[in-house]
């Protein structure tokens, strides 16, 4: 039994959230659904805090030993819990206009500069797949040397303003990369759809601890 309820209800709510999507005009389904809809911002909540706790024990054990980077770690533990601390506490609420300044002024330029820092890591790799190894090597390097002259002023004062390589930038974007992106958009969504039947029907029991069989 430790199994087959948590099983039961799992199947349950899933064919009730599948359900209630199809027919929307059941009262009782829609009732079911706008619960289930507060339970998982009740579940998404507790992952956050437990999120929370990981990293607090391990930056904290850390800043405790003195290890390398120690400092970063204090300041990740300083953000965090005065971020959360001051929205409950001071602002109450995300609408606050410190709660905005917060966000707009500190939180916002610290995740573009980590952003930005990835800009070097992705050049260093595409300077290792631009290497023209192979057929597929080529089309690459002539689609990206296309695709970053297109996007840059630089591309139309080198034809002197001629638009050419922004106009097979555009028609790179909107036809090879849209069929791309959406071949990968399908694929992503029916594994999501087999993951999803495979948890509702207890095939896939990794959530219920140990092994999954």
């Amino acid at each position: 039994m430790k199994k087959e309820v948590p099983l039961a209800i799992c199947f349950i709510v899933a064919l009730i959230y599948i359900v209630s999507n199809y027919f929307t005009g059941v009262e009782f389904l829609a009732t079911m659904k706008d619960l289930l809809d507060k339970w998982y911002l009740s579940v998404d909540a507790i992952v956050v805090a437990i999120g929370m706790v990981n990293l607090a024990q391990i930056h904290g054990r850390r800043v405790a030993n003195k290890r390398e980077g120690w400092l970063f770690s204090l300041w990740l533990m300083l953000c965090m819990f005065g971020m959360f601390f001051v929205s409950i506490f001071w602002f109450k609420g995300t609408t606050h206009v410190g709660w905005n300044f917060m966000y707009k002024m500190i939180i916002s330029p610290m995740n573009a500069t980590v952003y930005s820092t990835l800009v070097f890591y992705i050049g260093s790799a595409a300077y290792r797949s631009f290497r023209i190894r192979s057929m597929e090597a080529g089309i690459l390097l002539v689609v990206a040397f296309i695709m970053m002259l297109g996007r840059v002023p630089l591309g139309a004062m080198l034809l002197g303003g001629n638009q050419a390589f922004a106009t097979a930038a555009d028609w790179l974007l909107r036809v090879p990369n849209s069929a791309g992106m959406r071949g990968i958009q399908i694929g992503a969504a029916l594994g999501g759809i087999a993951t999803a039947l495979r948890i509702m029907l207890g095939i896939e029991r990794g959530y219920l601890g140990g092994t999954g069989e």
